[in-house]
This record gives structure tokens, C-alpha cells and sequence, in this order.
């Protein structure tokens, strides 16, 4: 019985800290993982080898390699 009320001793202490009272400093708020859409590109056949052996070479997918490159430019 003891094993259960240290259980639930620690389970109301985590309710407490997780609160989110104002004068609770609690966790920091999640970020929102952006999802990913389905986009369709026109590429010529050598394009797309190009971009398969450009992805292969850095061991990347073309999608992530695409993405990487949106997103340092």
C-alpha cells in the first residue's frame, strides 16, 4: 500500500509543477513541427538523374535536398 501512495504522492507533485498558473514558471510551450505537403514539379529526364545523383552524393533524398536548398537561400 505504501508503494501506491508514493506513487501517488509524485503523480499530484507533477500535476503541481506542470501547472500553468501565472505564477508557475512551467515547461516551455511545444513548438509546432511544420508538416510537410506533396508538391509536383516538372523536371526533364536528365534533370531529374542530376538531382537523384546530387541527393545520392550528400546522402540526402532530392525532396530534402529541394528543401535544404529553399531554405538557404
Amino acid at each position: 500500500m505504501s508503494k501506491f501512495n508514493d506513487f501517488a504522492k509524485a503523480q499530484e507533485e507533477l500535476s503541481k509543477t506542470n501547472s500553468t498558473s501565472a505564477g508557475n514558471v512551467g515547461l516551455p510551450d511545444k513548438k509546432k513541427k511544420e508538416t510537410k505537403e506533396q508538391m509536383s514539379i516538372m523536371l526533364t529526364p536528365t534533370q531529374k538523374k542530376k538531382l537523384r545523383r546530387m541527393a545520392d552524393d550528400l546522402d540526402m533524398s532530392a525532396s530534402e535536398l529541394i528543401g535544404y536548398w529553399i531554405d538557404h537561400n
